[in-house]
């Protein structure tokens, strides 16, 4: 599968910063592991393009959540960080995060 490499708008080495920022002050942001390949995507639909692909077992950030597509009975969606090959946010859907449930945290 090919990966889609999305631009910012910051510049360059900014984004780390906001995350960084962004772990440090938002309340609800908690770390959670994907249980399956998972595609990050620019908004919470199948249909939106997908950002990379974080592998199973990888542990992401939750900053917000939101309703989207439904996904095997589950429409909730997380907007996550990711780091592995850089630091990315974009969104997953929440069935393939493992937090016993739906994942808490504040509206997107």
């Amino acid at each position: 599968m090919a990966t889609t490499t999305v631009k910012s708008s910051l510049p360059a080495g900014l984004l780390p910063v906001v995350i960084a920022f962004l772990l440090m002050t938002t309340p609800y942001v908690t770390c959670y592991t994907v249980t399956a390949d998972l595609n990050v995507r620019t908004c919470a639909s199948t249909s939106c393009t997908i950002i990379t692909t974080i592998p199973s077992g990888t542990d992401v950030f939750i900053f917000c959540i939101t309703n989207g597509e439904n996904i095997k009975g589950d429409s909730q969606w997380d907007y996550v960080g990711y780091s592995s090959n850089g630091s990315l946010l974009g969104y997953v859907s929440d069935y393939y995060v493992d937090c016993g449930g739906l994942c808490p945290g504040q509206s997107c």
